[in-house]
């Protein structure tokens, strides 16, 4: 007699066990591939922060030493029907790859308050835009002038007396426009700039001056407020997994924890304090 052989399969169950097994498989894997993802865009934010560093440190090389302020005077730009231009203008004809001054850690929420446009786009006429970075202006470059006698404030290399402990830009989410409930950047508040834990007293541009009131209180932040005021301050932005990437003025850079980078242990504790902002090191100077 033939012998026949039996054709095998799976059974439904057989088959159900093995669609559980890659199920748990995938949710064990798709955290771990979400971190690496994460990771990666972190990395290519410190190397766009490493890049707009050394265009900030082109520009200075080119003006006599002198930092560039946060943003143009409106009597130089927008009253005469120009675009305005901010620092990432400033920097762009020395690092000319636009998609730099872009973080690519935005989430998708946020990103609607956290862009503005090129300059040079607009004159272009077509969109490219910068965000998720800001400006350390308050000790580097500050356009506002609170009054007819003041003018805008420009550091000197030379009076950065620890560069490669002083922050130049970093990741940003911007302030509440002076409301607590309202979100980051609500509607483009402070996004492109960000503030220190203590808002400048004697050295750099003395305060915000978002007012004409000189620093203290009511002028901390860029949208003015006291010390310590969330809804006042443009915060620095943890969103590469928990950590700030930052660029300092010697063009090197790192991730921080923002405990860190405010002064504070890290769980918290402590004093705030602005000696990685105040270009001297010296926690005690502001």
């Amino acid at each position: 007699m033939p012998h026949h052989r039996r054709k095998s399969a799976f059974t439904l169950i057989e088959l159900l066990v093995v669609i559980a097994i890659i199920a748990i498989l995938a949710g064990m894997l798709l955290p771990a591939l979400g971190r690496a993802k994460l990771k990666a865009k972190s990395i290519a934010s410190l190397s766009n922060l490493r890049q707009m560093g050394l265009g900030l440190q082109l520009y200075v090389g080119d003006y006599d030493g002198y930092f560039p302020k946060h943003s143009s005077l409106k009597s130089e730009t927008t009253a005469l029907g120009k675009p305005r231009r901010r620092w990432a203008d400033e920097l762009f004809p020395y690092m000319t790859t636009e998609s730099i001054y872009l973080s690519p850690n935005l989430g998708k929420e946020e990103r609607p308050n956290m862009v503005k446009p090129f300059a040079h786009a607009l004159l272009e006429g077509r969109e490219a835009f910068f965000g998720g970075y800001g400006y350390n202006y308050q000790y580097l470059g500050n356009a506002r002038c609170p009054s007819a006698d003041d003018r805008p404030f420009h550091a000197k290399d030379t009076s950065i007396l620890n560069p490669s402990g002083t922050v130049s830009i970093g990741d940003t989410k911007g302030a509440r426009d002076g409301n607590p409930e309202l979100p980051y950047g609500s509607g483009g508040s402070g996004v492109y700039v960000i503030d220190p834990p203590l808002g400048s007293f004697a050295l750099g541009s003395k305060g915000s001056r978002s007012k004409s009131g000189g620093p203290g209180a009511g002028n901390a932040y860029y949208e003015g407020g006291t010390d310590g005021s969330d809804a006042h301050r443009s915060t620095p932005s943890a969103r590469n997994g928990g950590w700030v990437n930052l660029v300092y003025v010697d063009g090197h850079s790192e991730a921080l924890k923002p405990e860190k980078l405010d002064g504070l242990g890290v769980n918290g504790s402590g004093t705030p304090h602005n000696g990685l902002w105040n270009g001297t090191g010296d926690p005690r100077l502001r």
